[in-house]
């Protein structure tokens, strides 16, 4: 999206949410114009619509049907280590064996159980104050994991989990603790849940496969090599040329300065073979493009 689209969806978000004036098209180029349209189509279909909300519980969705007897709040099957070890184990294996979170609950940290997972630390939360999937729906990951991620940065993950027949659980990251900006608006938004309420097992499963993917290939795979140098090289020759076209068309005197003349395709690969290779971290990447822009 160009500067030209991107000030007609600002201005229009402005007509929507502030009563400006509503923002004219007529300057646009036909392409512009249509992308302009498709955006401002989807802006009116969403109105009203709050994408950060939690998904609505199955409570919600059936209370006032001829079901809604059926969502009496279930019997409590009480949460404990040994109620929860065969959901793990047959989860993430017999090496991922739960423990007390001893560490934790010295320091009054709510944290009932610790689960390794290869290089992973998972701590557990029992929640017996939340007795419905409603109520996990609502939970406050700051408050409900960042005292465990401020003490005990290790953890790659809080699963908080209720005594229901399926021991429903969310999975928290370090990242689901904190504020973020939304888009297109650019505004800060409370912390909220980012992963779907499941059963304990699914839960576990998922969160593995996310922090911890099984990358290793098959002894029967026959698939063609892939030329990864050559899709790097690719792949930045076209970035560049997208930066260098966009700097073209900018308004903004920084942009037309700078990105006209963006020749930074041995920057790119490099730092994309690197990447591949597993050889940069973001410390690195932060230094990389800092000493390159000083320099530009």
């Amino acid at each position: 999206m160009n500067d030209y689209v991107d000030q007609v969806i600002q201005e229009y978000l402005s007509y929507l949410e502030d009563g400006a004036p509503e923002p004219s098209l007529d300057h646009l180029t036909p392409e512009d114009r249509a992308l302009a349209e498709d955006l401002i189509h989807s802006l009116n279909a969403g109105r009203g619509i709050d994408p950060y909300q939690s998904r609505p519980s199955l409570d919600a969705l059936l209370r006032g049907t001829e079901l809604e007897d059926a969502l009496a709040v279930p019997t409590p099957v009480g949460l404990s280590l040994d109620a929860v070890r065969i959901e793990i184990v047959s989860s993430l294996g017999s090496a991922s064996e739960p423990i007390v979170d001893a560490a934790a609950q010295a320091e009054g940290i709510q944290s009932d159980a610790v689960v390794r997972f290869g290089a992973l630390r998972i701590r557990v939360q029992f929640r017996d104050d939340v007795p419905t999937l409603e109520g996990l729906s609502q939970i406050d990951p700051r408050t409900s994991a960042g005292p465990v991620f401020g003490r005990f940065p290790e953890t790659a993950a809080v699963v908080v989990v209720i005594g229901d027949p399926e021991f429903s659980s969310v999975a928290i990251d370090p990242y689901d603790t904190e504020e973020f900006i939304g888009t297109p608006d650019g505004r800060t938004y409370p912390p909220r849940l980012t992963r779907p309420i499941l059963p304990l097992y699914d839960t576990l499963r998922r969160l593995a496969d996310e922090l911890a993917p099984d990358l290793s290939v098959d002894a029967g795979d026959h698939h063609q090599p892939i030329d990864l140098t050559a899709i790097i090289h690719a792949e930045c020759s076209r970035a560049q040329a997208m930066v260098v076209s966009e700097g073209k068309k900018a308004r903004t005197d920084a942009k037309r300065e700078t990105w006209h003349a963006f020749d930074e395709h041995q920057l790119l690969v490099a730092l994309c073979e690197e990447a591949a290779a597993g050889e940069l971290t973001e410390s690195d990447l932060d230094e990389r493009i800092t000493a390159a822009a000083a320099a530009a």
